[in-house]
């Protein structure tokens, strides 16, 4: 359990982040400051490479909305563990109804964070 998930297992750990890489990059750093946040410096290094390579804001865009999503999940530790027994379930399940059914979990999961993080958007 990291010092983050102590201080509030319930509730969110942080307030969602104002929707920039700069802010993303603040969230991650205090969500996951190990793992999360080298992948997710690796990534903006490919986005803004990509971005400049064929001045197309696509590969910015999508970077911003998918670390945008993992921050929504992510503040709340127990929608996390649930999303990636979700991810696990569909690696390795060979029954392709209990594969579905985690599939339908994680876009259930993955709607609700979207939906928070619509309302908790602060203006940036």
């Amino acid at each position: 359990m990291t010092a983050l998930s102590a201080e509030n297992s319930h509730g969110p750990l942080i307030p969602m982040p104002v929707k920039t890489p700069a802010g993303l990059r603040a969230a991650v750093a205090r969500l996951d400051p190990v793992t999360a946040l080298a992948k997710f410096d690796r990534e903006w290094a490919t986005a803004t490479a990509e971005t400049a390579r064929t001045y197309d804001l696509s590969p910015v865009r999508g970077f911003t909305e998918g670390w945008w999503l993992w921050v929504a999940l992510a503040r709340f530790p127990e929608r996390l563990s649930r999303f990636r027994a979700c991810e696990e379930t569909v690696a390795r399940a060979e029954d392709r109804a209990v594969r579905r059914a985690a599939s339908a979990e994680i876009a259930r999961l993955m709607e609700e964070a979207a939906q928070e993080a619509g309302a908790a958007e602060p203006a940036g």
